[in-house]
């Protein structure tokens, strides 16, 4: 009872008053993303009267109940005339209201800027969902509410798409259907290959769905694993759009317990932090970097690689070893590597990935392949090491570009981490 401080788990700090243990009464919360709540309290929410203040300056001041903002958020719908909104698909709208359709079938209304869909809008997603309220550069932006085809309403100040503060929220959120991971005390590979290749709102790639179909079938022989079906997921053109890649990732890669290994390769275009799936048309449709990130934290895998062949984007033994015993020592190998999360991408984040007529291939995954097939085995012990692979690309990549383009190996790992064995001679596949 009275008042006092209380120091939340999670950084969050409330000054005010207190009944049964509770926040009740008057009192200010400290947040620890910068937010401060100044108002009415009741059962540990924000209830009654009170002002939401955001680290960027704005507030908001009204009504609270049992934690929910009371406002009328209809009102944050484009309010204007539909019918007669000038087509911004065929005519330069500079500012004032107007319509503009996405590559997807997607439809916002409302106001712009600069020829730009910018300001309060409402926008029809292609999935049936519906957004009204601020709106700019092709996503939620600022107060808005987004009515969800299942029956789910959110009303919450967005940052570029982010709803970073809830005010009101109703139904059950869906959520991912929980995938179950396939537990099983041997080392096992899960893969996901992509190539990109023919883009309707981008140059049309020669060589991506080649690379992508040269890596799979390495994934396939025995010198890559003899990956199963069930444990590869091969995406091609058409079948290389944002949500089929993440879908795929996330069937494939959640499957994978802590003995595992997940590899993640994509071929296509790319921009400064992302990669572009074949449904980008401009604007929407990127495959951000940190969306892969956070699908590679999420899977419980010791060992995870990512080959990249996109601009910006910053398994194997002699032939007179039985072929058993090989994928043995193979596998093994992955035993004996503490792991980590490896990145071995095709050139620096401000340059572009070259394609060559001459090999028929993305020049980085020319040489990957090769790599990947043994001529990377720079030891002799006829397995080859992520270090290895890297340094065998780096050094062929360099050359033939004339250092124009640059590989490049980040992450934290164990760069003893292995990637493939070698049927046959260490050199063979040198170029």
């Amino acid at each position: 009872e009275g008042r006092g401080v209380f120091f939340f788990a999670n950084g969050d700090r409330y000054e005010g008053q207190f009944r049964q243990g509770l926040c009740e009464g008057e009192g200010v919360m400290f947040y620890s993303d910068g937010s401060i709540y100044s108002g009415q309290w009741a059962n540990n929410v924000r209830h009654g009267r009170g002002k939401l203040s955001f680290p960027d300056g704005e507030e908001i001041t009204g009504e609270w109940d049992k934690g929910q903002y009371l406002t009328d958020w209809s009102k944050l719908a484009y309010q204007g005339d539909t019918a007669n909104l000038p087509n911004c698909n065929l005519l330069f709208c500079n500012a004032g209201p107007g319509k503009y359709t996405y590559g997807d079938g997607s439809v916002y209304v409302g106001d712009f800027y600069n020829g730009m869909p910018e300001g309060s809008g409402t926008v029809y997603y292609a999935s049936g969902n519906r957004y009204e309220g601020g709106w700019k550069q092709h996503t939620p932006h600022g107060r808005g509410v987004m009515y969800y085809n299942n029956g789910r309403i959110v009303g919450a100040i967005w940052d570029f798409g982010k709803p970073i503060k809830k005010l009101f929220e109703q139904g059950e959120s869906e959520g991912p259907t929980p995938i179950p991971i396939d537990r099983d005390a041997q080392v096992k590979i899960w893969a996901v290959v992509v190539g990109a290749a023919t883009y309707t709102h981008m140059p049309p790639l020669r060589y991506t769905d080649d690379d992508a179909y040269q890596l799979y079938a390495f994934l396939k022989s025995p010198e890559g694993g003899a990956l199963p079906d069930e444990q590869v997921r091969l995406l091609i053109d058409e079948q290389a759009t944002r949500k089929n890649i993440l879908n795929a990732m996330r069937s494939v890669f959640l499957r994978a317990d802590e003995n595992d290994v997940i590899i993640f390769y994509f071929s296509g275009h790319g921009l400064q932090g992302a990669f572009l799936p074949v449904d980008f048309d401009g604007y929407n449709n990127q495959l951000k970097h940190e969306e892969i990130k956070a699908l590679l934290e999420e899977s419980k895998a010791k060992h995870k690689i990512v080959l990249a062949d996109a601009c910006h984007s910053g398994s194997l033994l002699s032939m007179k070893t039985p072929l058993q015993i090989a994928l043995k020592r193979y596998y093994e190998a992955f035993e004996q590597s503490s792991g980590g999360t490896a990145l071995l991408m095709s050139s620096k984040g401000e340059e572009y990935s070259l394609e060559d007529g001459g090999l028929r291939s993305g020049i980085f995954s020319h040489f990957l392949v090769l790599g990947l097939k043994g001529a990377a085995n720079q030891n002799g012990d006829d397995l080859v090491t992520i270090q290895e692979l890297f340094d065998y690309v780096h050094q062929n990549v360099r050359m033939y570009t004339g250092n124009v383009q640059t590989p490049t190996l980040t992450g934290i790992f164990d760069p003893n981490m292995p990637v493939a064995f070698v049927r046959e001679a260490a050199t063979a596949g040198k170029p």
